[in-house]
């Protein structure tokens, strides 16, 4: 849906896909805007679009991975635009990604507002969206950021990042401590209900991520007091399985 402050022109998406495939796509300008003069990968890049007589030049001011794409117009031939910022915010609200759209400085006051306002809607609306649904993933790049986040003990960002929206959480049958649970925000409350009741925390160890054909493996061995069980010592496997690009499900074994 979108929606129109009293100052900056603003658009809320929710989508299906994970921030990663959302990042990425945002990324591909030519797939979703139209072709570009240059490039948009990396902090620094400059890039233009034309539509007819029409030019914008743009210039990457910001490049947080899964969380925000931030654009300074530099130079256009429409002076409503120069000056202005584009920005992208993604982020997770229970099973879906929220992207917040705002075109910093393209006010109801300025002139070419209603053109721009109508441009975005259908780029970001029919484009972007497109876009995030078919982009490729490769289990390549969940293995890289899922070790970045799993070297920082950042699992419930792995779970945001990289989990579809349909995944299964399954531990052991007739475990103690967990049971099973399916919808990302199903999960995440799982993986929370859990950390809350750890008392004291001793100690763990976590071993290097592996991939073998759709499936990352990782060992883990933690030694906590929780609630309800006293001090305990829990030596997993986790495994999760890669499906079109998302992880759609974690199992443990222990």
């Amino acid at each position: 849906m979108e929606k129109m402050t009293n100052e900056d022109l603003s658009i809320t998406l929710q989508v299906e896909q994970t921030p990663l495939k959302v990042y990425k796509a945002i990324n591909d300008v030519s797939e979703w805007w139209t072709k570009i003069e240059g490039g948009a990968k990396n902090i620094g890049d400059t890039f233009t679009v034309r539509f007819g007589d029409v030019y914008i030049t743009h210039q990457v001011e910001e490049l947080v991975p899964y969380k925000s794409v931030v654009w300074q117009v530099t130079d256009s031939s429409v002076a409503s635009w120069v000056n202005t910022r584009i920005q992208f915010d993604i982020s997770v609200e229970g099973d879906l990604t929220v992207v917040q759209f705002t075109h910093k400085g393209m006010t109801p006051q300025s002139e070419d507002y209603e053109d721009c306002m109508k441009g975005w809607i259908k780029f970001i609306n029919e484009g972007l969206v497109r876009l995030a649904s078919v982009i490729p993933v490769t289990n390549e790049e969940i293995l890289d950021r899922f070790k970045a986040l799993a070297i920082e003990e950042q699992w419930f960002d792995i779970q945001d990042d990289l989990f579809s929206t349909n995944v299964k959480s399954i531990d052991p049958a007739h475990s103690p401590y967990m049971g099973y649970a399916e919808g990302k925000a199903a999960v995440r409350k799982k993986g929370k209900d859990f950390v809350a009741k750890v008392e004291e925390f001793h100690g763990a160890r976590t071993s290097e991520p592996v991939m073998g054909g759709n499936y990352i493996a990782v060992a883990r061995d933690m030694d906590i007091t929780a609630q309800g069980f006293g001090r305990i010592q829990i030596n997993e496997v986790m495994l999760y399985e890669i499906k079109d690009g998302e992880i759609v499900s974690e199992q443990f074994f222990y």
